[in-house]
């Protein structure tokens, strides 16, 4: 895949992962990523939340300024001690004020307010302090300051209501780099190490500077195409690695059993687990079950009949024998992700909720 590096740089999966990335401890002498976060003391507190604006509030806010009862920000970062929360949503680029993203943006606004502490259920109004911050890509960091600049106005004026505190992370492009840059209130607020700019990423020219992704497929995500079904077929590898490594360290005759939560814990390095967003997670095991049964219809006769699933229980390989074990990983290691329609769209069912 031909990879503009502008373009990774405003797509928000990249975005949201990079986040991630930058809160965890790393080893310098084996680190590419800067983990500018943790080292500024800065934690995961919740992966896609849905945060619900208070009743009162609510009552306030209708008929007059655009709202949404409940939004789900991408990430929230916790500050030691959690006496600060960073609210982080990403976005490939700024808005105006008068668009359709300014009503999630007030809505967050509120969230990162007094009401904070209520809204995440850690204690009373006002007790901690947040900050609305904005991961976005080139060139977009005045602008999208300016728009929560008249948000911020327009709530105060129209609702007489108080919201947090904003600001931005942009990031972008410079030769063999990738930059992060936010403005000295943000880095005042949540007690960041580093001035603005900073590299995040070094990657060498001609290679591509995406990390390891946590999360390697979000489908409430807006991408392009190409980058969708990029981040798709990561996760089918994924998944199909952690299968054949699993069957290839039994002892035969026995049988193996995946849940599709193990299988998506061990795709996203147990990040599904604090993943709040259910609606997006029952995407995802819905297209796990569809990969595992186009492998299972893929494989020869003989093998296919050896795979079952139970919905309360999991998709069971039964290794009968040598033969059988040693016919598995053969047609299992020429099995191809990129082989599939990674377009393919896949229908809910009745059972989703059931379905372990």
């Amino acid at each position: 895949m031909n990879l503009n590096i502008d373009d990774l740089c405003k797509d928000p999966l990249f975005q949201l992962n990079l986040a991630i990335w930058l809160a965890q401890p790393q080893l310098s002498q084996y680190s590419c990523i800067y983990p500018l976060f943790y080292k500024s003391g800065l934690n995961i507190y919740s992966i896609g939340p849905l945060l619900a604006l208070p009743p009162d509030i609510r009552l306030v806010v209708t008929e007059k300024i655009n709202c949404q009862n409940a939004v789900r920000p991408d990430l929230i970062l916790e500050t030691q001690g959690k006496k600060k929360f960073c609210v982080l949503e990403c976005k490939s680029s700024s808005f105006g004020s008068d668009s359709s993203a300014a009503s999630q943006a007030r809505t967050l606004l509120l969230i990162a307010g007094p009401v904070l502490s209520e809204v995440l259920a850690i204690g009373k109004r006002g007790e901690n302090k947040g900050i609305l911050c904005y991961f976005i890509g080139p060139n977009n960091i005045e602008l999208m300051e300016r728009t929560l600049e008249d948000l911020e106005r327009g709530i105060k004026e129209k609702a007489n209501l108080e919201s947090g505190n904003y600001g931005c992370f942009q990031i972008r492009s410079s030769q063999s780099e990738i930059i992060l840059e936010y403005p000295e209130k943000t880095k005042r607020f949540l007690n960041l190490m580093d001035k603005s700019p900073i590299k995040v990423i070094q990657f060498e020219e001609d290679t591509d500077p995406r990390p390891l992704y946590f999360i390697p497929y979000d489908p409430n995500i807006n991408q392009t195409k190409q980058e969708q079904q990029f981040c798709r077929r990561v996760l089918f590898e994924r998944i199909l690695s952690y299968v054949i490594s699993n069957i290839g360290g039994t002892t035969i005759p026995t049988s193996v059993t995946f849940t599709t939560d193990e299988l998506l814990n061990s795709a996203t390095f147990r990040m599904y687990e604090i993943w709040e967003d259910n609606d997006a997670k029952r995407h995802i095991r819905r297209l796990v079950k569809d990969f595992l049964m186009e492998i299972k219809t893929r494989l020869n006769e003989p093998i296919r009949e050896n795979i079952s699933y139970e919905p309360q229980k999991g998709w069971i390989f039964n290794l009968k024998d040598r033969e059988t074990y040693e016919e598995f990983l053969k047609q299992l290691h020429k099995f191809k992700p990129e082989t599939l329609d990674l377009s393919k769209k896949v229908e809910p069912t009745l059972f989703d909720n059931m379905e372990n």
